[in-house]
């Protein structure tokens, strides 16, 4: 049992270091340009990370695809139940969006990765990629209110997925400095991401405490019990199993606090969750990791 306790802190401990850099620079007074830094890793690092993780996978490819519509299995029975308990409850609907988006990239990969190695990193990069798909497409369109295609033609996470996996699935031999370029790109994503992820949450506030919390253990278990459900479903077991199972229930997303901006939505609200679904995922995530990795 200690054994296990001392293999979980060592899987979480370099994202909360890593985070709480973010935290103490944000504390420190020193300007960090948050704009500037999630332009690079959205436009240049990630893109680059996606392409070179998915074209050099070693995973058979069936395998992606599975973990692919298991995720988009994942947000339909997600958006649902989000759908239903915000309606009852006279809320905002809207913000299903908000509650389904998980921090799968800031948080989730790196967890993957400190959980599962290269294997994880790959399977969660599927997860990842069919995420980014739904948010910049069907998620833009129910917050606005309307669908841009164009938009999401025009994002290079979107490119670098398609052109990661047709590398990948027709085998095309890449010249070693492209995949030495695009390996070195992708390095800073993780560090950035959870530095970043560290500075936002410094700076967001609490409000309606007890309401917000409420709405925040409800998510997650729903998101767990979803997970879990999904998971049977596609009999995952192992890497496979604890990839979903982490991405799905990973807390909710800080991007959405840009997206709840962008269109005019209930901005204190969605900060309130996104805080209290990390500070919560303290407790979670450790219990998921020790349950998954007996």
């Amino acid at each position: 049992m200690l054994q296990l306790l001392f293999e979980i802190l060592s899987i979480l401990a370099p994202a909360a270091i890593l985070a709480s850099i973010g935290v103490v620079w944000y504390r420190s007074g020193t300007d960090y340009p948050i704009e500037f830094v999630s332009n690079l890793v959205i436009n240049i690092g990630m893109p680059a990370l996606l392409f070179h993780t998915l074209a050099t996978s070693q995973i058979d490819f069936s395998a992606l695809g599975r973990m692919g519509l298991a995720t988009l299995l994942v947000h339909v029975l997600f958006f649902s139940a989000a759908f239903a308990y915000l309606k009852a409850a006279s809320k905002d609907w809207k913000l299903s969006v908000a509650h389904v988006v998980g921090n799968t990239g800031n948080l989730g990969l790196p967890v993957c990765f400190f959980a599962f190695g290269e294997t994880g990193l790959a399977y969660a990069m599927a997860f990842f990629s069919v995420q980014c798909i739904l948010l910049f497409s069907l998620g833009d369109a129910i917050l606005a209110g309307s669908s841009s295609l164009k938009k999401l033609m025009s994002s290079p996470i979107l490119h670098s997925i398609w052109m990661g996996l047709l590398v990948r699935y027709m085998n095309i031999p890449l010249p070693e400095f492209l995949l030495d370029a695009t390996e070195l790109l992708g390095q800073f994503v993780i560090p950035l991401m959870l530095i970043t992820l560290g500075v936002s949450l410094a700076s967001m506030t609490l409000i309606k405490l007890p309401s917000n919390l409420f709405w925040s253990v409800v998510r997650t278990f729903v998101a767990i019990v979803i997970a879990f459900l999904v998971a049977e479903i596609f009999g995952f077991e192992g890497v496979e199993k604890g990839v979903l199972v982490i991405e799905t229930a990973a807390p909710v997303a800080v991007f959405n606090f840009l997206m709840a901006v962008r269109h005019n939505r209930d901005v204190a609200e969605v900060s309130t969750l996104i805080l209290l679904t990390h500070l919560c995922a303290i407790i979670y995530l450790p219990i998921l990791l020790a349950i998954l990795l007996v």
